[in-house]
């Protein structure tokens, strides 16, 4: 049975509908600049570049003083981007240049080691997110639904969340998801909201070192989908890979 996601669009005017690049240019050809704090990548507005554009431009971040987009117009409102996103932005399009607190342009492997400090799972939702985003995703953080994405079709302003994403890793018990009581928690907080949940579950070749994993190595890590839809009082399951 082939399926179909589910689509909920939200009552806006005209001007919302405008559709925008996926990815953010470099303005001047020079990149954003962006400072890693531990938590997130922040970037501020420049003469050289805003981030309203790159927010605008794949709706990236979030505004430090706005649900959504840098909007306040405050000079200080700066954009929080996650370690996912600032990673693919920065590492990937090379549109971000990343620095530390002390102002040193940070390297891959020390961007890799920062982030799996703080989340043991980095690795994974990176390669998660690179694959949601290659097939055309809006992702943002899935935090305060107890997940790790929520994904939409175009920007949030426009569409609802089509799915809650959590992404499975081989850190932890790979059949803990499946667990009906587990499955169930999980299915009903999407379902309070209209979404469905979409399982990512990332495997890896037996050779490959997590920690010292490149841009390069990334590509041998497999994903497979598993969509949990509401159907009555069963969940109805699709895999595919």
């Amino acid at each position: 049975m082939e399926f179909t996601p589910h689509f909920k669009r939200k009552r806006r005017n005209a001007q919302s509908s405008l559709k925008l690049a996926p990815f953010p240019p470099c303005q001047d050809g020079k990149p954003y600049q962006g400072v890693f704090n531990g938590l997130c990548v922040e970037v501020k507005d420049s003469e050289e570049s805003q981030i309203r554009v790159l927010y605008e431009n794949g709706c990236y971040g979030q505004g430090s003083r706005s649900r959504g987009g840098p909007a306040t117009g405050m000079a200080s409102e700066t954009l929080l981007l996650g370690l996912e996103e600032a990673c693919m932005l920065s590492y990937f399009l090379e549109a971000l240049e990343i620095r530390d607190l002390s102002g040193n342009k940070i390297n891959w492997e020390t961007y890799l080691k920062s982030a799996q400090e703080y989340d043991e799972k980095f690795v994974y939702k990176l390669a998660a997110y690179l694959y949601l985003k290659s097939k055309g995703w809006i992702i943002k953080s899935g935090m305060k639904f107890g997940g790790d994405f929520l994904i939409y079709k175009q920007s949030p302003s426009q569409y609802h969340a089509s799915f809650l994403v959590i992404v499975q890793t081989p850190l932890r018990n790979p059949d803990s998801h499946y667990e009906a009581k587990n499955l169930k928690g999980v299915q009903r907080v999407a379902e309070t909201s209209d979404k469905d949940v979409l399982i990512l579950r990332v495997n890896q070749t037996s050779d490959l070192e997590i920690t010292l994993v490149t841009p390069e190595t990334l590509e041998s890590l497999n994903i497979e989908e598993t969509v949990i839809r509401r159907f009555n009082y069963t969940s109805f399951v699709q895999c595919k890979q």
